[in-house]
């Protein structure tokens, strides 16, 4: 599991040496709400409409919270509202990738996408991502916080 380090691969994995062993998780660096009227959500970050169409979900199914999010989709009848791209279950070398070329911009890494939100993006790339096709990605969530599920718990 690389990250992205000013928009560019690295393929590096966690500093464990500088944590003393201890893995620490990064926050996520995009995170904001799916709210009815597209106001800030319940933490005060920035919101985004309720629309039909117009969010794309970025899942793993080897990732238990990219999962719960798929989950979450069906038990609130946002299947036909919020379309979905899955990652092969292998993160190698260049992270996430795609079986075959993602469906919005035929990217075929996940890290691809980030520097679409943010072309000098710095972090780990990782899933489950709420893609909002008219502005930018709404959630790289990480299990500590708020998940993608919270983000469009207010949809349904």
């Amino acid at each position: 599991m690389g990250k992205l380090v000013e928009g560019v691969w690295r393929d590096v994995w966690y500093d464990t040496k500088a944590s003393g062993g201890k893995f620490i998780r990064e926050d996520a660096g995009f995170r904001s709400w799916v709210t009815e009227s597209g106001k800030a959500g319940p933490t005060g970050d920035a919101g985004f409409s309720a629309e039909s169409g117009r969010y794309h979900l970025y899942v793993s199914l080897a990732c238990p919270w990219a999962h719960r999010t798929l989950i979450f989709r069906k038990l609130k009848g946002l299947e036909s509202h919020i379309s979905v791209s899955i990652v092969s279950p292998d993160m190698l070398e260049n992270g996430w990738q795609f079986d075959e070329p993602e469906p919005l911009y035929g990217f075929n890494f996940m890290h691809q996408i980030y520097t679409k939100a943010k072309q000098d993006y710095t972090g780990r790339v990782t899933v489950p991502v709420l893609w909002d096709k008219k502005r930018k990605p709404l959630s790289a969530t990480n299990p500590q916080k708020s998940s993608a599920s919270s983000m469009m718990h207010l949809t349904g």
